[in-house]
């Protein structure tokens, strides 16, 4: 290989001693400046290669949605809260089996023979949140035993298809109540209105839908 010529040689102690019509420190911040925009341009370059290789869009290929992965982990919170604000509330569920309490009472522990007792039905809604409970005649019944037997229903001569869907909050209550005639009744009240019940002790139990109450014990006396 040839050599330089001697004329285009830089001597290593010039280019460490820059020497000339101006002080040396001129020329070192020159310098300085060249090897500092050289860095620059070097670094630009690297990101940008970086860039165009994939490096830089890791986190974009890790949200897997073309968003930045920080802006894809606050996106879910961000639509909850619209959703939330947006959506009505929905309607009340029905009201569980579970949930519902049936009540039947009397207004009095003994009649006399002839009387019209007054029964009453209390439903009440014992979950924890508001429900809708169908508390019509359709699916109400006062129902008299003695002894085990049959005596009297309210839906034997009076079933009625009406419904009545009520709202209930949590603790709610809904009453209704009936007067019982004082006479037997068979299903379907094949034989119109029945014989006077007798003297004796009687049961009053309701029901609600499926649910039905404890029993109630009364008592018809004779008439003095």
């Amino acid at each position: 290989m040839n050599e330089c010529p001697s004329q285009y040689r830089v001597p290593v102690s010039t280019f460490m001693r820059p020497s000339g019509p101006e002080p040396a420190t001129v020329y070192w911040i020159r310098r300085g400046a060249i090897v500092l925009v050289v860095i620059t341009v070097i670094v630009a370059l690297w990101w940008l290669v970086g860039s165009l290789l994939g490096g830089g869009g890791s986190d974009t290929a890790a949200s897997g949605d073309g968003q930045p992965s920080a802006s894809s982990s606050a996106a879910p919170e961000s639509t909850a809260s619209a959703i939330a604000s947006t959506t009505p509330a929905g309607d009340p569920i029905e009201c569980l089996d579970s949930a519902i309490k049936v009540e039947a009472t009397t207004d009095s522990s003994t009649y006399a023979v002839g009387s019209t007792p007054r029964l009453n039905l209390t439903i009440t809604n014992t979950g924890t949140i508001t429900c809708t409970r169908d508390v019509g005649p359709k699916a109400n019944e006062l129902e008299i035993t003695s002894g085990g037997y049959h005596v009297w229903s309210s839906d034997d001569c009076n079933a009625s298809s009406k419904s009545k869907i009520e709202t209930l909050e949590a603790g709610a209550k809904v009453a209704s109540s009936i007067t019982w005639d004082g006479r037997l009744s068979q299903k379907g009240c094949p034989n119109g209105k029945g014989a006077a019940a007798k003297p004796g002790r009687y049961d009053l139990v309701g029901r609600n839908g499926n649910v039905t109450s404890d029993s109630t014990p009364f008592a018809l006396t004779s008439a003095n």
